[in-house]
């Protein structure tokens, strides 16, 4: 079946990532962050703001806890925006070119701080917004529900309107590629910066 609909990560995909930059400006400030910060799916407090369980300040406060000492709330989140890198501009035009062919969306797991530096800070000279190139965009961190539960991608599915089987999912996490076609979804786990370009080509040109 053809594919209408194609539904694109951000954070691997659109973003690049460093986890260890993150880790490193944490230890800086005095904490040790390794078993909470992933490329894929964080942990503890972290998963708690990319569900919206948490709000920056009572991320900063929780932060602060565990460090025991006084730390700012913007050296906490600059230390947490560091993973962050930059988005490549040649991604974005491609994904608004695509929307001439099918119907383009995002859906993610971040938070309210990351969401707001890619957009204030890693997209201030692109002039591209990332409204510009997605039919509709989803965020765990509004949505209350992160990649891998089944119950996300879901609730994507219905409130866009879209069919399972032409539909592609975009991602470069193996489990929620898993977890996406085990609910009829066509799937691209990708393991190289932008192979993803070339798929959809493909796909498309069928």
């Amino acid at each position: 079946m053809g594919v209408r609909n194609v539904i694109f990560d951000f954070g691997g995909i659109i973003v690049d990532l460093d986890k260890q930059a993150a880790i490193d400006a944490f230890a800086r400030l005095g904490l040790d962050v390794r078993a909470y910060v992933d490329d894929y799916v964080q942990g503890g407090l972290f998963a708690a703001m990319e569900t919206g369980r948490m709000s920056p300040a009572e991320f900063g406060a929780e932060v602060r806890a565990l460090m025991g000492h006084e730390v700012p709330d913007d050296a906490i989140f600059q230390a947490w925006d560091s993973m962050l890198t930059r988005i490549p501009l040649q991604r974005l035009q491609y994904i608004r070119t695509l929307r001439a062919r099918c119907h383009t969306y995002m859906l993610s797991n971040t938070n309210a701080l990351h969401w707001d530096y890619s957009r204030r800070v890693l997209l201030a000279d692109a002039g591209l917004r990332m409204e510009d190139c997605f039919d509709r965009i989803f965020l765990s961190y509004e949505l209350h529900l992160a990649k891998p539960d089944p119950a996300v991608f879901e609730r994507v599915m219905r409130e866009a309107g879209l069919r399972a089987g032409e539909t592609l999912f975009v991602d470069d996490s193996k489990e929620n590629c898993r977890v996406a076609a085990s609910l009829g979804l066509q799937v691209f786990h990708s393991c190289r910066a932008e192979d993803w370009m070339v798929v959809l080509d493909e796909e498309l040109s069928k």
